[in-house]
């Protein structure tokens, strides 16, 4: 069937080494566009214009992306916002809108899968936003516009094993975090026991400079004690900040609108830094698996 779509060949996407391609899973994203915040959002009328918007939003980004079926696009309300949720085995998704920003999210699925329906949808999503903030800007009678772009990437890993030998997931992460307060508080070497281990959070904050865009990045890693610490759950995001140059002390303004057109650059950053690069040196060497929604 003739397509219009211009999706990168999954197979030529890392020439460099064939780790991304071990990750067999993606658990979740999300694209968030923040707004100022609307104070009157009890306010029914608005509320149902702008749902009714974000269904016809969401059905031209259904042709764009060549999913179709608008059938299965759906409608729903919380107390605190709506949504459109599209039904489906594959390329399902739904957007939520609050009072101060709107959200685009994939649930886990095959990292395969995930490829064609980023490069299918995620171009289309600067249009939906454009269009709810425009409808936002004329009922208000002010100017809503972006004030920040965020997406974000999750992956679980899990059942880790190094030569045969089964590892916790802090045993995983003293890649990284090698030292530990010990029992009086003081920073020690880390236990390979897990009753002295509750808990471990890695995250580094990042500046990602070309040009005169400056992009935050976020690399985080989490190894929890449930399921007999037997995951690891990884986080990266793809963002906008204000800098604050340390040797002047001027901050530098920036445009958030135009990360919703950077969406070939996030997917790289993905694809070669968090996984390709950050997960791999965690994992360099070690068996595991991944999950597209909980650890089995």
């Amino acid at each position: 069937m003739p397509t219009n779509l211009n999706i990168p060949s999954w197979d030529a996407q890392d020439k460099q080494g064939a780790f991304p391609y071990q990750v067999r899973n993606i658990n979740s994203f999300s694209l968030t566009a923040y707004f100022p915040p609307i104070a009157d959002w009890e306010n029914q009328k608005l509320r149902t214009l702008l749902h009714d918007r974000l269904h016809d939003d969401a059905s031209r980004l259904l042709r764009s992306a060549e999913f179709f079926s608008e059938d299965r696009l759906e409608q729903r309300t919380g107390t605190d916002y709506f949504s459109v949720q599209y039904d489906d085995d594959i390329y399902d998704f739904h957007v939520q809108c609050y009072n101060n920003r709107i959200v685009l999210e994939k649930r886990g699925v095959l990292l395969k899968t995930f490829h064609h329906w980023y490069h299918a949808a995620v171009p289309g999503a600067k249009n939906l936003f454009e269009s709810m903030l425009s409808l936002m800007s004329t009922e208000l009678r002010r100017n809503q516009s972006v004030t920040n772009v965020a997406y974000n990437f999750g992956f679980v890993c899990h059942d880790f094993s190094d030569g045969g030998r089964s590892l916790k997931n802090f045993q995983v992460l003293n890649r990284l975090i090698t030292l530990v307060p010990g029992p009086g508080g003081e920073i020690a070497a880390m236990s390979d026991d897990p009753k002295e281990i509750s808990r471990l959070d890695y995250k580094a904050n990042c500046w990602d400079v070309d040009g005169d865009s400056r992009r935050r990045l976020t690399y985080a890693a989490k190894a929890p004690a449930n399921r007999n610490y037997s995951g690891l759950w990884f986080d990266f995001g793809y963002g906008h900040d204000t800098y604050t140059d340390p040797e002047t002390g001027f901050r530098q303004a920036g445009e958030p609108v135009l990360l919703l057109d950077e969406h070939e650059r996030v997917y790289s950053f993905m694809w070669h830094r968090a996984v390709g690069g950050f997960m791999r040196s965690v994992l360099n060497r070690i068996t595991f698996d991944t999950t597209a929604s909980y650890i089995p």
